[in-house]
């Protein structure tokens, strides 16, 4: 089937408008994505592991995705790898990354990798343990004149106390047509929105889907 683009004019003028006053969104938990304009888009292993849960789609698990040996390359605020894999059995392991670890508002930012318009959605597992607490997420690109700007992929998602798959989030289809060429790269970061005390959020199994469908 034919990619399709779907179009984001609004979005792509009122990004450009910010670059010609030379403004730039701020990226949560510091992230600063390097040079990128010599990457390939080459996917890594991809396997299918929602299919049960009815999405056939091919993925490959982000870069410390799985949260089973570290958080390198990854930058956290008010955030730790912690012991409890998730429940649904989507990759088996020990470990998960929890938001909240002591009071404030927490962040977690994966490295960057490179994407482009056969990247659209990225889906992952989360627990939260508090009705206050939700998460966002964020998508960071870099532009081709070097300046890093955020869009947001998810806005106020709500998990339950047990572990849950979470929607499809958007990844290059968040990003303006005009800013998506051969090796952009982006990074994806994990806000909690709560401060109330004790109120964390759990990710595991960071997945990106590689293919754009019709």
């Amino acid at each position: 089937m034919p990619l399709r683009k779907s179009p984001r004019t609004a979005l792509a003028a009122a990004t450009l408008a910010t670059l010609a006053v030379g403004a730039a969104v701020p990226v949560g938990a510091s992230a600063a994505l390097s040079s990128s304009l010599n990457l390939s888009c080459t996917a890594p292993a991809l396997s299918k592991p929602l299919a049960k849960w009815g999405d056939t789609s091919d993925y490959w698990l982000a870069t410390g995705g799985d949260f089973e040996s570290s958080l390198a390359g990854w930058s956290v605020k008010n955030a730790a790898i912690a012991s409890g894999n998730e429940t649904l059995g989507v990759i088996a392991g020990t470990k998960s990354l929890k938001l909240g670890v002591g009071i404030g508002s927490a962040e977690a930012t994966t490295p960057e990798f490179c994407v482009d318009p056969l990247h659209p959605k990225f889906r992952f597992v989360v627990k939260t343990n508090s009705t206050v607490a939700a998460l966002n997420t964020y998508i960071n690109f870099k532009t081709p004149l070097g300046v890093t700007l955020t869009v947001p992929a998810k806005l106020n998602s709500v998990g339950s106390g047990n572990w849950t798959l979470s929607q499809s989030q958007p990844l290059s289809t968040a990003i303006p047509d005009v800013f998506l060429g051969t090796g952009t790269t982006a990074s994806i970061t994990f806000k909690s929105v709560t401060s109330t005390p004790g109120a964390a959020v759990s990710v595991d199994n960071l997945l990106i889907d590689p293919y754009r469908r019709g």
